[in-house]
């Protein structure tokens, strides 16, 4: 048997080897679902879908709500009347809620989010005859002015802090202006007393030289 015929050569076995490892490396790739059949498609472009309108219901919050936008006082104050003259002359929950937002619309100097929480807070809590998106709105809102009214609290405490604070400080300012005075006062009157005291050496030592210079001078004893 020749040896030499049947004797593959070892580049061809390294070869066969590496083929192999591939067709194995292959296989699992796709039994592992990582090779793809068909090439990949792009996914389809999905339709882009339109806010959908709000309801009817809230076009007249949605008008006062726009009427009463930054920008134009007396349109906001024309609109805030307006509100106030319904809600008075023909009360309902829903009117009420008109009124509540205008009067609590953030955006102008005399905005009002106390008394429009207080106004929600007792349409809510009692019978009404509001539709479910008129209570979404008005629980909304409610939150809202519930924030605020808790930041503008808050602001109001940190204002009295400060301003407290700034007396207590004037106090002190003025507590020790007071004891620098009083301190001054009796420095003064120290100096005053002491400047008597000098003086007052001053006139003494003046008068004994004085007599001394008017004494006569006393005769020499006699000798013995």
């Amino acid at each position: 048997m020749n040896l030499a015929r049947t004797r593959r050569p070892r580049h061809r076995i390294s070869t066969d080897r590496a083929y192999g490892a591939g067709a194995l490396l292959a296989v699992a790739l796709f039994l592992s679902g990582c090779v793809p059949l068909q090439p990949a498609q792009a996914p389809a472009t999905q339709p882009v879908m339109s806010p959908a309108p709000a309801p009817a219901i809230l076009a007249p919050y949605l008008d006062t709500l726009a009427k009463m936008a930054p920008g134009d006082a007396a349109r906001q104050q024309a609109e805030l009347a307006s509100a106030l003259a319904v809600a008075q002359q023909s009360p309902s929950s829903a009117h009420t809620l008109r009124y509540a937002l205008a009067l609590g619309c953030a955006g102008r100097p005399d905005s009002n989010p106390v008394e429009a929480k207080r106004l929600l807070t007792e349409v809510l809590a009692g019978p009404n005859d509001l539709q479910p998106e008129e209570l979404q709105l008005a629980n909304a809102y409610l939150r809202e002015f519930d924030a605020r009214v808790a930041l503008y609290a808050e602001v109001a405490r940190q204002r009295e802090e400060s301003e407290q604070k700034l007396r207590s400080i004037d106090s002190n300012a003025a507590r020790r202006a007071d004891a620098l005075q009083a301190e001054n006062g009796r420095l003064k009157k120290q100096l005053t007393e002491a400047e008597r005291k000098l003086e007052a050496v001053a006139e003494m030592e003046r008068s004994l030289l004085e007599q001394q210079q008017e004494a006569p001078a006393e005769p020499p004893p006699p000798r013995q």
